[in-house]
């Protein structure tokens, strides 16, 4: 089993790390010849979430290196947080850096080797980051598969992200850690937010947000609906776009949901009536498919 790759674009496989830590300290990441992918799975008493990135790897290495008995397929657990400091100490005055799966002292480890520069001195410094990691068999990570959910209702661009923040920071200090938070959107274009508590009733709204087809990006499974194929292909009624989707999420989950889409820089929600909450995260300025993030959250019941 072998990896090894120069990295030339720290900065992006930092973000994805910060981001993912955001939700939880281990997660499990997937080398193929293709793609990088981390995952964290979480749960709660009332819900259960997952989340998952995906990177191209011509979008963070340069001439990777990837080999294993398994079809060339690497899995590792580890630890997010410290692999999101190790790649930002490379900071903004690193010239190069690169990255290794190894063993030291009998324990597999991921080597971040950093180059920096010093602006006054143009001497160059050499920062060695070894990271224990674990290696996953295939057997250990078979059910580590992307959730199956029915197909949404509603497909709505997120707001301002800034502007969402702060509400749900309100929100929460209204409701608690332990609150809910309704989230409804259809495909005229409007999305609120609603805190569900007996003291408080609070409602934000927002209209003329941007509907994108459902489920054209992110590749999600969607459970078949028998009773929805005859009606491919056709426009939907007025009647039909106001129909409102809605789910309801624990205060914290939502607050994360909100952090996580903050990294990106196009945020679509996938709205499962009473099911679930799927947010996907374009991280590239170019807004496609090479660097990406699925968020996961099971709805409570409304």
């Amino acid at each position: 089993m072998k990896f090894r790759s120069d990295i030339h674009n720290i900065s992006l496989l930092s973000k994805v790390a910060g981001t993912l830590s955001i939700v939880g300290k281990i997660g499990w990441l997937q080398l193929t010849p293709q793609t990088l992918q981390l995952r964290v799975l979480s749960a709660t008493e009332s819900s259960q979430s997952q989340l998952w990135a995906t990177i191209s790897l011509p979008a963070i290495f340069t001439d990777p290196k990837i080999s294993s008995a398994h079809n060339n397929i690497i899995n590792l657990e580890v630890p997010l947080d410290t692999l999101h400091r190790s790649l930002k100490s490379a900071g903004a005055s690193y010239t190069s850096a690169s990255i290794k799966l190894t063993k030291k002292e009998g324990i597999p480890r991921l080597s971040i080797v950093i180059t920096t520069e010093t602006a006054a001195s143009m001497n160059h410094a050499r920062i060695v980051q070894d990271i224990p990691v674990r290696v996953l068999s295939p057997q250990a990570v078979a059910h580590l598969t992307k959730p199956v959910v029915p197909k949404p209702g509603c497909a709505v661009i997120l707001p301002a992200l800034n502007q969402l923040k702060g509400i749900t920071e309100r929100y929460v200090r209204m409701v608690g850690v332990n609150g809910r938070i309704v989230v409804e959107g259809n495909n005229s274009g409007v999305l609120r937010m609603k805190l569900d508590a007996e003291a408080v009733k609070v409602e934000s709204e927002w209209r003329g947000l941007m509907n994108p087809v459902v489920g054209e990006d992110g590749g999600m499974e969607w459970e078949d609906d028998d009773d929805n194929n005859d009606e491919e292909g056709n426009e939907e009624s007025t009647q039909e776009k106001e129909k409102l989707s809605k789910v309801m999420v624990d205060s914290r989950d939502w607050a994360k949901v909100v952090r996580v889409s903050a990294a990106g820089k196009r945020v679509i929600a996938w709205l499962c009536n009473n099911h679930s909450l799927v947010v996907y995260v374009f991280l590239d300025e170019e807004g496609d498919n090479l660097a990406t993030i699925n968020y996961y959250v099971s709805s409570m019941v409304v």
